[in-house]
């Protein structure tokens, strides 16, 4: 009973620090941090400190870098420090979910070896989620990057300019979309020396969606006018997105009637057996 007493305690600390981790996450860091961050000066800190190995430091210097752009795909704003806080608090916390009920019921602890595999389990359930967030966003990039077009269009027929198209789409483009063009616009009155199509095309290498970032690449080295230019983009784009929309019917069709041939496996096997012995009996 004791054993059992101690792993509920060890679970409500461990959930209790996820709730922490979860609500400081959602906080927007100080100026002084993110300032620091973009300049370089945090990375610098971390490679000065001594008493580190050299390949342990160089390995999570990559790591870092990795986390950071897949954290940035992503549309996150947390820093790669913090999703590995979650994962060691994942890693902790994951085990005592299904062991829980075990341990209460059995009072005894369980096994360090299944402790040891839902620990490693629960330190890649967030890598998983990352990229599963990543997928999602770029999907979502480029179904509305047709509609984007569509509405730049319009707005050029009407005589306002390429600036005004675009921050015309970014206010009608809810989302993913809407978001890095208005990161594009930023970027744009930020740097003088870029104008908005640089500007795009920086901001759409950075998301990782090879649809945007060809429409930005191709409208950088257009000339105006473009009404005709985004016309032709959009028919393409929308002929390619009814192609990856029917792979995609394709896939989901497939993955909803994949549970029925174990099933029908199952069912044949039972049929044939009971031929078989009904031939057996009657032979």
């Amino acid at each position: 009973m004791n054993a059992a007493l101690l792993f509920c305690s060890v679970c409500l600390v461990a959930g209790g620090l996820l709730l922490c981790e979860h609500v400081l996450s959602r906080r927007r860091p100080a100026l002084a941090a993110r300032l620091a961050r973009a300049h370089g000066i945090r990375e610098a800190t971390l490679g000065a400190g001594t008493g580190i190995p050299e390949p342990v430091r160089a390995w999570t210097a990559r790591a870092r870098v990795s986390y950071e752009r897949q954290l940035r795909l992503a549309g996150k704003s947390e820093a790669p420090e913090q999703f590995l806080v979650k994962k060691l608090l994942l890693a902790f916390a994951v085990p005592f979910v299904p062991l829980l009920p075990y341990a209460a019921a059995a009072d005894q602890l369980p096994s360090p070896a299944v402790v040891l595999v839902l620990a490693v389990a629960g330190f890649w359930l967030p890598d998983l989620a990352l990229r599963a967030e990543v997928r999602q966003r770029r999907e979502a990039l480029f179904l509305d990057l047709p509609e984007a077009i569509s509405v730049m269009a319009l707005s050029l027929r009407a005589g306002q300019s390429l600036r005004q198209a675009l921050e015309l789409a970014a206010r009608d483009c809810e989302g993913a979309l809407g978001d890095e063009l208005t990161r594009a616009l930023s970027l744009a009155r930020r740097d003088r020396t870029l104008g908005e199509r640089e500007a795009l095309v920086v901001v759409a290498k950075g998301t990782g969606e090879p649809a945007l970032a060809r429409f930005a690449e191709l409208l950088a080295a257009k000339e105006s006018p473009y009404v005709e230019f985004l016309r032709s983009q959009g028919r393409e784009l929308r002929s390619e997105q009814n192609r990856y929309l029917e792979r995609a019917a394709d896939r989901a069709y497939l993955s909803m009637h994949a549970p029925l041939v174990p099933l029908l496996a199952v069912l044949v096997l039972l049929v044939s057996y009971g031929f078989i012995h009904f031939l057996s009996q009657t032979i």
